[in-house]
């Protein structure tokens, strides 16, 4: 089902924010939100500060994404998408 009335949450940033992550449906049907923020910040741990985001997700996507589309139920098979927005710590 496709909405024009997108869930949206606004919250204060805390000081202790380290990222943002935006993502389309097909990822939050593949992974709850605590999911994807533990394995988002064990990625950002384990990359050399170096290595762009884009890594991560591209992991992320091959974790998730259906190997097998027929055995799937659908699931892993829809549009992904993701962004994440990596904070700087505050000084």
């Amino acid at each position: 089902m496709v909405t024009c009335d997108p869930e949206v949450r606004t919250c204060a940033r805390q000081s202790c924010d380290e990222f943002l992550i935006l993502a389309c449906d097909g990822i939050w049907d593949c992974l709850t939100s605590e999911e994807c923020v533990i394995q988002t910040r064990d990625a950002i741990k384990r990359q050399p500060a170096t290595q762009p985001l884009t890594k991560l997700i591209e992991e992320m996507f091959d974790r998730i994404i259906a190997q097998d589309i027929l055995s799937s139920q659908g699931i892993g098979t829809d549009n992904m998408t993701c962004v994440v927005v990596q904070f700087k710590p505050k000084t």
